[in-house]
């Protein structure tokens, strides 16, 4: 059995490792199912496996996956969301807030507000004093316990994104598990006929999985935790 509870690191467990489980999820779900004798033996390779650090494996697979598509979709967002934020052309947040959210940073990291015709003649030049009071929010609201808001967005977005990152992964496990337990619903009707509910219930289960990934694990549904993330790294400034 993995304990999940050895795995100190919240973040690390919720944003990293539920992902790689749940790819992980048909596979288990099917050997357990249509090959019970395998998965018995399996079930002790795995806690051996386990043992030998697969929980970090899953956690460092489901990371490395998720930042590598991070940069893509902040290119299809135009811009990492905190950046987006403290732009003026941006209506997110009303220029009143931003403008004192702004005012406040200068002060804080000592490096001077971009004005609005700033922004628009030199953006890249802007959009790299929006990163620098970015990565100072990120680092001033490490603590999860002073800014649990804060947290509880992060790790939400790094579970969807890492999510994300392994979607294609997961649609192939899910498709091939599908066509073992369809393969074996036809072998169990062939040698008798009748139907074997549990089988039906595994090839439904798994089909669910494969229609949430084709359609609802998609960039829209990393956005929106993405956008609830950077809200409150910005909302950390009225704490």
């Amino acid at each position: 059995m993995i304990d999940l509870r050895k795995i100190a690191d919240p973040y690390d467990r919720k944003a990293r490792v539920y992902p790689g489980l749940i790819c992980l999820f048909p596979l288990l779900i099917t050997v357990f199912v249509a090959y019970p004798k395998i998965f018995h033996l399996w079930s002790s390779l795995v806690a051996l496996a386990v043992s030998f650090g697969l929980l970090q494996f899953l956690a460092h697979l489901a990371r490395d996956r998720g930042k590598q598509l991070e940069k893509n979709l902040f290119q299809e967002w135009d811009g990492m969301p905190s950046i987006r934020f403290f732009r003026f052309r941006d209506q997110t947040i009303s220029n009143p807030i931003k403008q004192r959210y702004h005012s406040f940073l200068s002060q804080e990291t000592g490096i001077n507000a971009p004005t609005p015709d700033f922004e628009n003649n030199n953006p890249t030049e802007a959009d790299e004093i929006y990163l620098s009071w970015s990565d100072y929010l990120r680092g001033k609201t490490r603590n999860g316990n002073k800014y649990p808001l804060v947290f509880k967005e992060n790790v939400n977005y790094g579970f969807r994104r890492n999510l994300y990152g392994l979607r294609n992964l997961c649609l192939l496990v899910s498709i091939v598990c599908l066509s073992l337990i369809i393969v074996k619903i036809y072998q169990f009707y062939q040698a008798s006929p009748s139907i074997d509910t549990t089988l039906i219930s595994t090839a439904i289960i798994i089909s669910v999985y494969l229609l949430i990934f084709l359609f609802i694990v998609n960039k829209s549904w990393v956005k929106m935790t993405a956008d609830a993330y950077a809200r409150q790294l910005l909302e950390s400034l009225n704490a």
